[in-house]
């Protein structure tokens, strides 16, 4: 059966539709809007970030010269019990941990404590950061 040979079995097509859909929303709102906006939301929050006592930001301080992907770490608090509390306390999703990058954590010299990691994209507004540091600032002071 020479065509069935080539088939890996059931095609993914919720994946295909929603590749389609991704694709046309970055057409429909072009890839520089996207970057910009992802880049204006990182530099407020690297801004608002400077606010909370003790923080370590890791990284450039300028968002022209990073992702929307800021590490951080507040120093005598696990960056797992930063990412629960953001989590259970406040509804804020970030991830802890090496983030399946090592190498990237020990040039960074966190590969004990790994780092709690905030992801921006093009549907987070300010009040969203606003609400993080509002948040970070109470689990520094109340740790």
């Amino acid at each position: 059966m020479t065509p069935d040979k080539y088939e890996s079995g059931t095609h993914n097509t919720p994946g295909i539709v929603g590749l389609n859909e991704g694709v046309k929303f970055i057409l429909e709102k072009g890839i520089d809007n996207i970057r910009a906006h992802e880049e204006e939301l990182c530099q407020y929050m690297l801004d608002r970030l400077e606010e909370v006592p003790n923080i370590v930001i890791y990284g450039p301080k300028d968002s022209k010269k990073r992702a929307a992907v800021i590490s951080i770490n507040i120093p005598k608090i696990d960056s797992g019990e930063i990412t629960f509390l953001l989590d259970s306390e406040y509804n804020i999703a970030t991830r802890s941990g090496i983030h399946c990058a090592p190498l990237a954590h020990k040039t960074l010299g966190t590969i004990q404590q790994g780092a709690v990691r905030f992801s921006l994209g093009y549907f987070n507004t300010k009040k969203d950061i606003d609400e993080a540091v509002k948040a970070l600032k109470e689990i520094e002071k109340n740790n």
